[in-house]
C-alpha cells in the first residue's frame, strides 16, 4: 500500500516577509489549529461574548496568525507541525502555544493572509506552553 503523500495533508500558513519596524508587546495565548473552513494554520483562543439575553457564553476565536519569516509548516510525530526558521519544531497542532506580538491589518503587516481575514496577528517568539 502506498503512503499518502505528507504534503496533501499540510495546511496553509501565513507567514512574514519582512520584520515590522515596531516591536509589538500583546501575546497570544491558545490552540494551534487548522481553520477548516480555509485548511490554514491558526491559533484557536477562548474568548466570551454576550447572548441574546445578555449572559456571558464561551466561544472560541480563530486568530490567522503571520509566523515569525522562515516558519514553515510539515508533518512531525504523523501530525502538522510549525517549524521555526532552523528547522526545529515549536509545536504540533493541537499544542497550546504563546506567541508575542500584535494585531495589525494585513496591509500594515505586508502579508496575504491564509484565512482571507483583513486583521493577522504578526507574531513573534512563538513557543509551545
Amino acid at each position: 500500500m502506498t503512503e499518502p503523500n505528507a504534503d496533501a495533508r499540510l495546511p496553509g500558513m501565513t507567514v512574514q516577509h519582512t520584520f515590522l519596524l515596531e516591536e509589538l508587546l500583546a501575546q497570544l495565548i491558545g490552540t494551534l489549529d487548522i481553520d477548516p473552513a480555509t485548511n490554514c494554520l491558526v491559533v484557536r483562543v477562548q474568548v466570551s461574548r454576550l447572548d441574546d439575553k445578555l449572559g456571558i457564553v464561551p466561544a472560541e476565536h480563530l486568530v490567522d496568525v503571520a509566523w515569525p519569516l522562515g516558519s514553515t509548516i510539515a508533518i512531525r510525530d504523523n501530525k502538522p507541525a510549525l517549524l521555526d526558521a532552523t528547522g526545529q519544531t515549536i509545536a504540533h497542532v493541537g499544542d497550546e502555544v504563546s506567541v508575542g506580538g500584535g494585531s495589525v491589518p494585513t496591509t500594515t503587516a505586508n502579508v496575504v493572509p491564509c484565512t482571507g481575514q483583513d486583521h493577522v496577528f504578526v507574531g513573534h517568539h512563538p513557543r509551545r506552553l
